[in-house]
């Protein structure tokens, strides 16, 4: 069943459909789309799912069925979210240039392709410009770097950044959700753990990913989140990045521990980050934990403080990554896809 929303004379609208509109990076965008009021002509729900429970979503509080998506019958559309795993999204990265619309891809099934530009609205729109048919949005991880990255480079500038990303279980969709609960109550009743998706306990423990890493191939999560930053902050300094999974259910948390140019110190640096479009810099350090960001718009900053490093300091930034992360970020690059009248192109 399509959407269709009646917008006032005169103002651009786009037909959007989201894939793999089921789970929760998908239910994050429609709350974004609302939230923000994008200019809906139409809303298409789509899955790869074959489980009959998947048949059905919402979009602002109305119902609507979910259908199995068919290139040849897709109509008229102008912008879709592919909102699914890697292997869903993948199905899809040729579907834009066949049938002329515009993806947002947030599966990271097309990050590796150098041809497509990964986005984050806030730090380089104008990559948007260098679209051709697809988009890829940041995995959560880099998309937090580069929002605390980007205002520090334009301010005092940027030697090194060494961080340690702290992955929630809804990272892992409904089913890590899950999985953490059930884990949990298995401890505490000493029972069985299930271990479908993350592979080991997750429940009181940290996991570094990758868990193994037997070769020091460029393939490893830790690789493929600094290839993110730097294709989107642009390079010029060293980079290292380390991702824990952790046993929290939302928000992802960094440790980054940043060096400054000669001559500049922590004042310079809570100067530029107060600077930052999708940043909050509390007046006062602390307070500032998965548990009470959840929900929450932006990236909040706390914890500014010198290391023994010379011109060093350590930051600590958490962040939803469905309402201040990626989800946000993919309906930002929508939006900016239409400023640009840039959203539908010929087959």
């Amino acid at each position: 069943m399509m959407r269709v929303r009646e917008t006032a004379r005169g103002a651009r609208t786009a037909h959007i459909a989201l894939f793999d509109a089921t789970t929760l990076v998908a239910r994050g965008v429609k709350e974004q789309l609302v939230a923000r009021g994008f200019p809906t002509a139409s809303v298409r729900l789509f899955t790869s799912s074959d489980d009959p429970e998947a048949n059905l979503s919402e979009f602002d509080g109305e119902a609507m069925l979910v259908g199995r998506p068919d290139l040849d019958a897709l109509g008229n559309l102008d912008i879709a979210f592919l909102c699914g795993t890697p292997e869903e999204g993948a199905r899809y990265l040729q579907w834009p240039r066949q049938a002329g619309f515009t993806a947002i891809d947030l599966t990271a099934a097309s990050r590796g392709d150098a041809h497509v530009p990964v986005v984050n609205a806030a730090v380089n729109p104008g990559a948007i410009e260098a679209w051709a048919g697809l988009i890829a949005a940041p995995s959560p991880a880099a998309q937090i770097l580069t929002s605390l990255i980007a205002p520090i480079r334009r301010g005092p500038g940027l030697e090194s950044a060494t961080a340690v990303i702290f992955r929630p279980a809804s990272e892992s969709g409904v089913g890590g959700v899950d999985e953490l609960y059930q884990q949990t109550v298995a401890v505490l009743n000493f029972h069985d753990l299930p271990k479908q998706v993350f592979g080991r306990q997750l429940a009181f423990n940290l996991i570094p990913l990758p868990v193994a890493d037997p070769a020091p191939a460029r393939s490893s999560v830790r690789d493929e989140v600094e290839d993110e930053v730097l294709r989107v902050t642009g390079s010029g300094y060293d980079l290292a990045v380390q991702t824990i999974l952790a046993p929290v259910f939302h928000c992802h948390a960094a440790a980054l521990h940043i060096v400054l140019p000669p001559g500049h110190g922590p004042e310079d640096l809570i100067a530029a980050l107060r600077t930052g479009e999708d940043l909050k810099v509390p007046a006062r350090s602390g307070g500032v934990t998965p548990v009470e960001r959840a929900g929450a718009a932006e990236v909040a900053v706390a914890g500014v403080r010198p290391s023994r490093v010379a011109r060093g300091a350590w930051i600590w930034a958490v962040a939803d990554h469905l309402t201040a992360g990626t989800a946000r970020n993919a309906v930002r690059i929508a939006e900016g896809l239409m400023d640009r009248n840039l959203a539908r192109r010929p087959s």
